[in-house]
């Protein structure tokens, strides 16, 4: 009776995926374990997008690009909203992030595509554009939430270019 219970446990595994599920997320938490001080954003990311048409790359990618959009948002929503040099500042920041996203974009598909120096090349881009942005933000007093949302970007930058650089 007891084999009879063990081969239906594991009938069950395979019809709906348990043991394939648990695989996966072993899998990605050891490579989220290579991203050092940005672990948890990782863990974030691939528990965000659990999707199969993706590898951990697209979807690190794919994390980057929609937080950056988010970014993107706030920066227009402060250029409109804003006054002085800071709503300066969001004018300026606004297209650097828009390029970001787009260029993080760009990555997806040269990943798709296997193409790796493409994929690095336009993440490199990516930081540069997000990286002009925030030095201009030195100097303002930012509320909590735009620094958490800022630094959100940055770590999934981050994961993104550890992840597609292994």
């Amino acid at each position: 009776m007891a084999s009879f219970g063990g081969i239906c446990f594991l009938l069950a595994c395979l019809l709906f995926g348990i043991s394939s599920v648990q695989g996966d997320e072993s899998s990605y938490r050891e490579l989220c374990n290579k991203t050092g001080d940005n672990y948890y954003f990782c863990i974030d990311c691939f528990e965000e997008h659990q999707r199969n048409d993706l590898d951990y790359g697209g979807i690190s990618i794919t994390c980057a690009r929609d937080s950056t959009l988010v970014a993107h948002k706030t920066a227009l929503d402060y250029s409109n909203n804003s006054t002085g040099r800071f709503q300066d500042v969001m004018k300026f920041c606004e297209p650097k992030l828009d390029l970001a996203a787009e260029y993080l974009a760009a990555s997806l598909r040269a990943w798709r595509d296997q193409r790796k120096g493409d994929t690095t090349e336009f993440i490199d881009f990516c930081w540069s554009n997000f990286a002009n942005c925030t030095a201009k933000l030195s100097g303002f007093n930012l509320s909590i939430g735009f620094i958490r949302e800022f630094g959100t970007v940055r770590a999934r930058i981050e994961v993104a270019d550890t992840i597609v650089s292994l």
